[in-house]
């Protein structure tokens, strides 16, 4: 302690026994605050406005919340262990069902208009039976839409020598690793022009290098090769034309297909369920809230996840238990357009009180909730095998994206703002 500076300082809380009638006025001690809880100072010794400037009693209290929070959110936790490990071991059961009945199959819709082909692979494999989402190959009247990644050609060419469908083009909604890794093959294989936006077509050439451990599982796609096209706002098919809706979001150059004559939305990765909690590092969800919202304007019956599940009422879909689900894609989209409405209160707020990242985090995954506890195991699982690459984290980080750095927000703030 520097020169000048009081011998002891001492500040005492606690709960009184008594009024404050026990201390009286000889006391050294002398009580601040009224109510049953109050602070102690001690009166015969100088200059204890210097001492709180040093012990800086704003950040002793934040500190002392976060402490009382994270006391909070660990009890809650705990209590919900039971449910937590019953509801991943329930999880893990359903999605190792999902997959054997879906292994090397194919779903032939809309009287041959619509074939869903489940894709597989050694490795990829392990992605549906540790985190539920399947791999799949679309074809819509002729259009072959996300034709999967490297590491899953041979599940798509036996598909195709099965099928022997006439594929008159090929498409990506988007450049992600799983969509495009088989366009350039496909194209080969039948002759079929590729198609993509001109922001994917960017991405694709040359195509990033991925973290290692998605190389590893789902492979490292090649660079797009010429010649390709470019989509337009509309794309001729044999039995009229789908629309090309940009619907940035779950990446900046997302695109869905629409067909109004059959009301069918293609909807690639722009839905993915109405509870989606580790979303890549490139999801802005501003953004996606903009295009779900543009989503809403359309009339659709059918909607087609790029990951192979389908919302529809309609009786001509068949039902097909863990991909076929019953249940209206308006009131879906809806779903997940007030699920990420609730979020973006939440992490604005936390933003706005100054709050770390993580106590934002827990404050979006309340015990409270059923889906907080329900996808916890799975959720961090995915965290750890992803090694963070797919997070909770990065669900809060995406409604802070800045336009011109990857760096999310809070970052910046945490780097700029000292003590």
């Amino acid at each position: 302690m520097s020169a000048g500076m009081p011998s002891r300082v001492w500040r005492v809380y606690f709960r009184p026994l008594g009024s404050s009638a026990h201390w009286g006025s000889g006391s050294p001690f002398a009580m601040r605050g009224g109510g049953s809880t109050g602070s102690l100072l001690r009166t015969d010794i100088p200059s204890v406005s210097v001492a709180c400037r040093v012990a800086k009693p704003e950040a002793v209290r934040r500190q002392a919340r976060l402490g009382a929070f994270w006391s909070c959110y660990t009890l809650g936790f705990f209590i919900r262990l039971p449910l937590v490990l019953w509801a991943g071991i329930k999880s893990a059961v359903q999605r190792t069902s999902i997959f054997a009945r879906t292994h090397r199959k194919r779903l032939d819709l809309l009287n041959g208009k619509l074939t869903i082909l489940f894709l597989n692979g050694i490795l990829p494999n392990t992605v549906p039976l540790l985190f539920g989402e399947l791999f799949t190959a679309i074809i819509y009247d002729g259009v072959a839409i996300d034709p999967g990644s490297p590491k899953m050609r041979r599940s798509l060419a036996r598909h195709l020598r099965q099928v022997k469908p006439k594929i008159t083009k090929v498409i990506a909604t988007h450049a992600h690793e799983e969509h495009v890794g088989n366009l350039n093959w496909l194209a080969e294989v039948t002759s079929g022009p590729i198609c993509v936006s001109e922001m994917t077509a960017r991405f694709l050439t040359p195509f990033k290098k991925l973290p290692w451990v998605r190389a590893t599982i789902i492979g490292q796609p090649p660079n797009l090769k010429q010649p390709y096209h470019l989509l337009g706002e509309t794309l001729d098919i044999e039995s009229g034309y789908l629309q090309v809706i940009g619907t940035p979001g779950h990446c900046d150059d997302h695109v869905v297909l629409y067909d109004p004559k059959e009301k069918v939305l293609l909807a690639g990765d722009a839905f993915m369920g109405s509870y989606f909690a580790t979303p890549n590092p490139d999801v802005d969800s501003r953004k996606w809230l903009l295009s779900l919202e543009r989503l809403m304007e359309l009339d659709i019956e059918i909607l087609v996840e790029g990951h192979g599940h389908i919302h529809t009422l309609r009786a001509d879909i068949p039902d097909f238990p863990g991909v076929v689900i019953r249940q209206d894609p308006k009131i879906a989209i809806s779903q997940k357009l007030d699920y990420l409405r609730w979020l973006r209160e939440q992490i604005e707020a936390g933003f706005q009180e100054g709050l770390p990242v993580r106590v934002i985090e827990a404050s979006c995954f309340p015990w409270g909730r059923r889906t907080s506890w329900e996808s916890c195991a799975t959720d961090e699982c995915i965290r750890l095998l992803s090694l963070g690459h797919f997070s909770r984290t990065e669900l809060v980080r995406s409604f802070v994206r800045t336009n011109d750095d990857q760096l999310p927000t809070v970052y910046e703030i945490r780097i700029s703002g000292g003590e």
